[in-house]
C-alpha cells in the first residue's frame, strides 16, 4: 500500500504545474490559465506527433498514450475552470464554444 501512496504523491507532483492557483475571479487568473492551457495543449500536440511519426516499442507507445490521456484530462480540468470563471462573471459559453478533443483520425494501434 505504501508503494501506491508514493506513486500517487509522485503523480501529483508531476501534475502540480497545471494547477491554477490564482482565484477564478482575480485578474491574474486568465494569464495563469492561458499559460497552463497553452503548455498542456502544445504538449498534447507534441505527444500526438510522436505517436504518429516515430517507430516506438510497445512500452514506449503505451507510455505516450497514457501521457496523451493525461494531457486531455488536464485540458478538461482547465476548460472546467474557464467555464466556472466565465459563469461567475455572468458569461455562459454556448456548447459550440467548447473545445472538442477529436482523435478519430489517429490510429494508435500497434
Amino acid at each position: 500500500m505504501k508503494h501506491l501512496d508514493v506513486n500517487l504523491v509522485e503523480e501529483l507532483s508531476n501534475l502540480e504545474y497545471f494547477i491554477v492557483k490564482s482565484p477564478v475571479v482575480s485578474k491574474d487568473f486568465w494569464a495563469e490559465w492561458q499559460e497552463k492551457f497553452s503548455r498542456a495543449y502544445m504538449s498534447r500536440i507534441a505527444v500526438k506527433k510522436i505517436l504518429r511519426n516515430k517507430k516506438l516499442t510497445y512500452e514506449e507507445a503505451n507510455r505516450y498514450k497514457t501521457l496523451l490521456q493525461m494531457y486531455e484530462d488536464v485540458l478538461t480540468y482547465l476548460e472546467m475552470l474557464k467555464t466556472l470563471s466565465l459563469s461567475l462573471r455572468g458569461v455562459y459559453p454556448s456548447p459550440q464554444d467548447r473545445i472538442e478533443f477529436d482523435d478519430e483520425d489517429i490510429d494508435f494501434d500497434l
